[in-house]
Formats: C-alpha cells, structure tokens, sequence
C-alpha cells in the first residue's frame, strides 16, 4: 500500500466530496426522520415499506423496548457482535424517545460516513468521490449501523498504510466485533505481516487475541447464552434473497449446506491469496480485501441491504474503475427499491401481482445485485498482485 498523503493533501482531495456527501445524507436524514411520526411498530413499517424509507434502527427501536432499552447482553439477547450491540444501545441512554434516538443514531452515522470520506481522501489509490457521491449514502446510512463498522474498517487500513502496524490489528479488531466479516480483512493483513520476522505477526495476533478478550470476556462471562445467541442465530438463521434462492433451494432446509459453501468458497480463495502473498510477496491489501469481501458476499447465505455500503466503500478503498463504481452505486439503489417494494407489495396481500413482481422485477434485480458483485470481485482480485515488491 501507498504511504497516505499529508493532512493538505488529504484536505484538497476531501473538502468538495465532503459538501456533496453531507448534502446526501442530510436529505437521507430528512426522508427517513418522517418515520419517527408514527405511533405503532407495525403502523410505520407499513408506511416506511410504501414510502421506501424503513430503517431497522427505528423499527427495532420500537421492538427493544423504545425508550427502555436494556444493556445488551447482559439484560437482552443481541443479534450482533458486542460492539454493534453497544452502538444500538448508547443512543437510548441520551436520546430514548423515537426522534431523539434517531437523529442521535444517524448523527454518530454520518459522521462515520464522513471519517471514512477522509480516509479514502488521505489513501492515494482509493477514490473518495466513488464513497462520497454514491445515492448508496441516501438510503442505506440510516438502514442499519453497518458504518459504525465500516469506519474503523476504513481506519485500520489507513493505519497500516502508514506502518503503525499495532494500532492497525488493534483497530481493525474493532471491526471485527462490530460487524465480524472484516475478519477477513484481518487475516490478509496477518499474512502480510510475515513479510517481516514471524514474530511480529505473532505479536499482531495477540493484540488480535488480547483485544477480543477484553471486548467479550465481559459479556461471556456475565450472560454466555445471550452472547453466544449472534453466533447461533447466524448458523440456524435462513437463507434471503440470494444465490442459494435463484436456485429455487428450501429456504430452511438448506441453511446448514449453504453455510458450508459460503465457508468453503471463502476459504478456498483466501488460501488462493495467501499462496499468491506466499510466493510472491506483491499482494495489494487493498484490492485483495476488496476481492476477498465480495466473494464472501457473494457466496453467503444472507446479502442484507445495507450491505451495499460495504461494496461501495471497498470499491471505493481499492480504486475500482470508474464506470465499475457508478454501476455498483446504480445497482445498489435500485435493489433498495426493488427490495422495499417488494415488501411493500407483499403487506397489500395481493398475491398474483407479488408473483409477477417477484418475476419480472426482484429477482432480476437480485441477479443484477450478483453480477456486480462478481465483477468487483473479478477485478480486484485480477488486480492483486502488485508490480513490484512492497515490504
């Protein structure tokens, strides 16, 4: 990876996409805030799936207990790592009624989005306008907390451009138990570490170690059933729109098989990178990382919306063509509507025009969702061998 450029560097190539990607997510802001407004759980999905602008942070507000959230883990059963766990929660400690919550949620949201701006504007290899200006901002910053993950994602790569290697494990850990796929990332930037004594890549697995004891021993100590429900839960958890569904599988049934090739096709091609890093010593951490991600997203079982945010940002990090950038933003907005919509359609109950929409528009729409994520994928690994050696 390219040394990051200075801080006026850094300001040059941030201060204009910063103003278009504060404008998105201000207007992102405004169109999903509407939905603090309504009284009933039920009553604001109905709405939020007609007006495409659902948010599980608001819908799951209201299933949590709305302004009587309780501490994760220890009094509530969290689906998430310990740290997604705890970003849902701080909120309701300041803010606890639906508006406050929101608005602080989103607040610490967008301000994720815009560090991760900075970071793709220090990187020299990644581009900032593909993050900055992507409609992906607009409807899926305030779906989920997926940026609380993909900020100290972005982080830890800029660390580890700059050589502090420590701090890079230190933070991409915290990614990690925010959302648990940058372990993949994770595992490229040990292997790269034994481009260096083997001892220090030992050293970089034990912050690993050190750092994931201290941010779960708490909770697994305290409350182990409701801890260990993320890990059950996403085993035992079916199978969404994805590959496994085009080919017309049993949701449920083939859950557990689904899962071992999620597993299989993951680590088979990050045991192809590692040979690649092995022998050669010329891995591009960050399109391999891009790469790598893909594959897993397109191989896994579940491809949540919000996911979307990732793609944009790695594609973003490993400096993906232009016209490979503005297709994944288009595709990933139309599969936000395609997605609602469908949801929408199918609380009217009216059958034959589900079947018809699920025909003609969904399920191509998904299959365009796997065709991106395929030629993400393509490049970035075709592109990951750098062409010379980097040490």
């Amino acid at each position: 990876m390219d040394q990051p450029l200075d801080r006026r560097a850094t300001l040059r190539r941030f201060a204009l996409p910063a103003v278009v990607c504060t404008a998105i997510l201000a207007v992102g802001y405004l169109r999903t805030a509407e939905g603090t407004r309504h009284p009933s759980p039920w009553g604001y999905r109905l709405w939020s799936f007609g007006a495409l602008a659902y948010s599980d942070i608001l819908a799951l507000h209201e299933d949590r207990g709305a302004t009587t959230h309780k501490f994760p883990y220890l009094k509530d059963k969290v689906e998430y790592p310990v740290l997604m766990g705890l970003g849902m929660w701080w909120p309701s400690a300041l803010a606890p009624d639906r508006a406050g919550y929101f608005a602080v949620t989103f607040l610490a949201l967008a301000l994720c989005a815009l560090g991760t701006l900075w970071v793709l504007s220090s990187l020299p290899q990644a581009t900032p306008w593909a993050w900055a200006a992507s409609p992906a901002l607009l409807v899926y910053t305030g779906l989920n907390w997926d940026l609380f993950g993909i900020l100290p994602l972005a982080v830890g790569l800029w660390l580890w451009a700059k050589l502090e290697d420590k701090a890079a494990v230190a933070v991409l850990t915290l990614a990690v138990w925010t959302k648990f796929f940058p372990l993949l990332v994770l595992g490229l930037v040990l292997l790269i570490a034994l481009r260096h004594k083997l001892t220090h890549a030992l050293a970089l697995f034990g912050i690993f170690v050190v750092v994931t004891v201290v941010l779960n021993a708490p909770f697994a100590l305290a409350a182990r059933e409701n801890w260990e429900w993320f890990f059950r839960y996403n085993q035992i958890r079916e199978i969404e729109p994805s590959l496994y569904l085009l080919a017309g599988v049993d949701p449920r049934g083939f859950a557990p098989t689904a899962n071992l090739i999620s597993a299989a096709v993951t680590l088979a091609v990050a045991l192809a990178l590692a040979i690649i890093e092995l022998v050669t010593k010329r891995l591009d951490l960050l399109r391999a990382s891009c790469g790598l991600m893909c594959v897993f997203f397109l191989a896994n079982k579940v491809f949540s919306p919000q996911y979307w945010l990732w793609v944009v940002a790695l594609a973003a990090l490993a400096g993906l063509p232009g016209w490979l950038s503005s297709a994944v933003s288009v595709i990933a907005l139309g599969d936000f509507v395609a997605s609602f919509s469908r949801l929408h359609i199918q609380s009217q109950r009216v059958w034959p025009i589900t079947a018809w929409f699920d025909r003609f528009v969904f399920f191509p729409t998904v299959g365009a969702r796997y065709a991106a994520l395929a030629a993400c994928a393509v490049w970035a690994l075709a592109h990951s061998v750098r062409g010379k050696v980097e040490i």
